[in-house]
């Protein structure tokens, strides 16, 4: 990663980090991409005396950890590390069903210093939701609630998952947070509905409020329907595709009219 950082600094684990332009190394085994970064984040922790080759290896970590999460079928759901420090990724969930359907809820994920060890990355939302596991006053998420405990083989992308299913399978046993959400969800539903529509609302009309506490180009922004530069690219999207006549597929390895091989001579 492209982040430097003097040796005398205190702060390794969270201020190194830099955007994700490095790849995940070939490999000679023949493993694919998404193997070899299952293998890394994996292996036995063995002590390291290089500081700084230690902190190289946890950035290839996050690195593939965010690989594997890019390969899984997560429905509305999108992430990203910070451009600054890769130990803190910003997300978006879209709600697609389920009374908080309509929904545009941000979060952020924040990564433990240690990395893949440690407790469960935290994950707090921005957004005031009305919700039994989340925090009114911080917007931290329960995930103990999903995650009892946070074991080495678990993945980022299971907590993606375990954040979608909050919001689309309330369950009256959850982790009593948020209080008031929770006497509501059980002894007064619709009174529950009613708040859930009004924080669905409130996320709606968020949406294109610039972002006041991150300044990092990696933070996820949505800018509203511009007709001089949206519509031709809808235009192009719906319009359908003039297919050339004769159009030849491939490349040829044969002389013209005939079916010998370019790489031999000519029978005569």
């Amino acid at each position: 990663m492209s982040g430097t950082k003097s040796e005398d600094s205190k702060d390794d684990n969270l201020h190194r980090q830099g955007s994700f332009r490095k790849l995940v190394p070939g490999s000679s085994s023949g493993d694919s991409p998404l193997g070899m970064s299952v293998k890394m984040i994996d292996r036995p922790i063995v002590s390291q005396t290089n500081k700084q080759h230690a902190i190289f290896l946890q950035e290839y970590n996050i690195l593939s950890e965010y690989k594997m999460l890019c390969s899984q079928d997560l429905k509305g759901i999108y992430v990203i590390p910070s451009s600054i420090n890769s130990f803190l990724w910003f997300g978006v969930q879209f709600i697609r069903q389920g009374i908080y359907k309509g929904g545009v809820f941000r979060f952020t994920i924040t990564l433990p210093p240690n990395f893949p060890a440690g407790d469960c990355p935290k994950v707090v939302f921005e957004t005031q939701i009305f919700h039994p596991l989340i925090n009114p006053e911080n917007g931290d998420l329960c995930t103990t609630w999903g995650f009892p405990e946070w074991k080495r083989n678990n993945r980022i992308w299971q907590l993606l998952q375990y954040i979608t299913k909050i919001f689309i399978k309330l369950d009256m046993k959850m982790t009593r947070v948020n209080e008031e959400a929770s006497n509501l969800q059980e002894n007064d539903f619709e009174a529950f509905r009613e708040r859930v529509k009004a924080c669905v609302k409130q996320s709606v009309n968020q949406v294109f409020n610039p972002p006041t506490t991150m300044d990092d180009p990696h933070y996820i922004t949505f800018s509203q329907y511009v007709n001089e530069i949206h519509d031709p690219v809808r235009q192009e999207i719906y319009d359908p595709k003039e297919e050339e006549e004769n159009k030849p597929l491939g490349l040829s390895w044969v002389q013209p009219g005939s079916f010998q091989p370019f790489s031999k001579p000519e029978a005569r």
